[in-house]
């Protein structure tokens, strides 16, 4: 017996979803995670926005991405934090606004550095190690 063309479609469309679905958890499996903190470390960040400047830091956190810092200082400090989960092929944390400055206002952004460094990856795949010194500018992308 042979099956109706619109169910083998429907199957083949199964198929198809199925197999995006596994693809997606697999990437998400194989995406770089931050090794576990046995005892917290020394971080200090300052940020930036239009006309204001936020300073936390902390000699024993456990928060060893920049996000998760930032999440901490959000938490502590009570300033808002806006972010968004991206998905494959990104898989990252993209920071869209601290303490009311929203990405695109004015032209400018929520970029970070560690230690002098262009943060160039996202936030949540930025491992921290301890001493590091993070600082998060609302400006203009470099070049534009």
């Amino acid at each position: 017996m042979l099956l109706p063309e619109r169910v083998k479609a429907a199957v083949f469309a199964g198929l198809i979803v199925l197999s995006a679905v596994g693809l997606i958890l697999a990437a998400q499996t194989f995406r770089p995670q931050p090794p576990a903190l046995t005892a917290g470390i020394p971080v200090s960040m300052q940020i930036e926005g239009a006309g204001w400047v936020i300073t936390y830091s902390s000699n024993d956190t456990r928060n060893n991405t920049v996000h998760l810092f930032l999440l901490e200082a959000a938490h502590t400090l009570h300033f808002g934090l806006v972010w968004s989960n991206w998905s494959a092929p990104y898989s990252a944390v993209f920071i869209e606004g601290i303490n009311g400055s929203i990405n695109g206002e004015g032209g400018r952004w929520w970029v970070f550095w560690v230690n002098g460094t262009y943060g160039s990856t996202a936030a949540d795949l930025t491992v921290l190690h301890g001493g590091e010194a993070i600082l998060w500018r609302f400006t203009t992308p470099e070049g534009g």
